[in-house]
């Protein structure tokens, strides 16, 4: 399976991925490992995990380093964040118009903290918000506002 997994388009590999993580829940692995492992679609923590519901000797995986981010026209980061806090608020929005919140339940709201970034500018443009104080990571893709509560200039 690993083969296959690296031999095809990763946009195709979602089917393999797919068996592998139905695979791994019959094998009882736990569920935050297996999130960070499927989630990612990460072949060295999957190899890792397989070796060990075998048994066998984990290879230690090194850390990824620090992203090095270019020079992005302001402009770009500009429409990015307003992009960002646009969907987040829509995000909100829809968990809070379903039912199980408001006076007539329980009243628990379901506030959204983070969401993965719009897909229509590339990951470096998100990682120059992180480094600009705009946003925060939050880990496995996920990203959130720093100050959510002040409008600043952009």
């Amino acid at each position: 399976m690993f083969a296959k997994i690296e031999a095809t388009d990763p946009s195709v590999a979602g089917q393999y991925w797919g068996a592998i993580h139905k695979l791994l829940l019959k094998a009882k692995v736990d569920g935050q490992s297996l999130l960070r492992v499927i989630g990612t679609r990460d072949l060295a923590q999957l190899k890792n995990a397989v070796a060990r519901l075998r048994g066998e000797e984990v290879v230690a995986i090194p850390a990824p380093p620090e992203p090095v981010v270019a020079e992005i026209d302001p402009s770009i980061l500009q429409g990015a964040m307003k992009m960002f806090r646009r969907r987040m608020k829509f995000s909100r929005l829809d968990s809070e118009s379903r039912l199980g919140v408001g006076p007539m339940s329980s009243g628990a709201s379901r506030k959204i903290e983070s969401m993965i970034p719009p897909k229509e500018f590339p990951t470096a443009v998100w990682d120059a918000l992180v480094q600009a104080g705009k946003l925060r990571r939050e880990g496995q893709g996920f990203y959130s506002l720093v100050d959510d509560t002040a409008q600043s200039n952009w």
